[in-house]
């Protein structure tokens, strides 16, 4: 049984035998291989041609949101956003507490900033 290949596919193997003829030193091969096209250099190695298979295309309609569901999700959006927020200020809280616990003040931050972090 032959084996199945498509038309690119065959010129894919044709130029990896030129290649690999030349890389074996065998130059009259290769040209020879070389100049045959992908359809002769699938006859003489057994090859069967096929067409390139067709390629399904699924489009998936778009489904559109109610305005139900937009309302909803903006809620839920607030809602997690209002966690956010509180939870960015307890861990602004705790770094707060960890500076003031070693002793570093905004002041000298702020100094170290101005003048280029020196």
């Amino acid at each position: 049984m032959a084996k199945l290949k498509t038309l690119s596919e065959a010129e894919t193997a044709r130029r990896r035998a030129v290649t690999g003829l030349h890389n074996l030193g065998r130059d009259e091969d290769a040209d020879r291989i070389d100049s045959l096209s992908a359809r002769e250099y699938a006859d003489e190695k057994g090859f069967e041609i096929i067409e390139n298979p067709s390629r399904r295309r699924r489009i998936m309609p778009r489904r559109m949101k109610s305005r139900e569901e937009l309302q909803a999700e903006l809620e839920e959006l607030r809602s997690e956003n209002v966690e956010l927020q509180a939870e960015n200020e307890d861990l602004q809280d705790q770094i707060d507490a960890v500076a003031e616990a070693i002793g570093v003040e905004e002041e000298e931050e702020d100094d170290e900033n101005a003048n280029g972090g020196d």
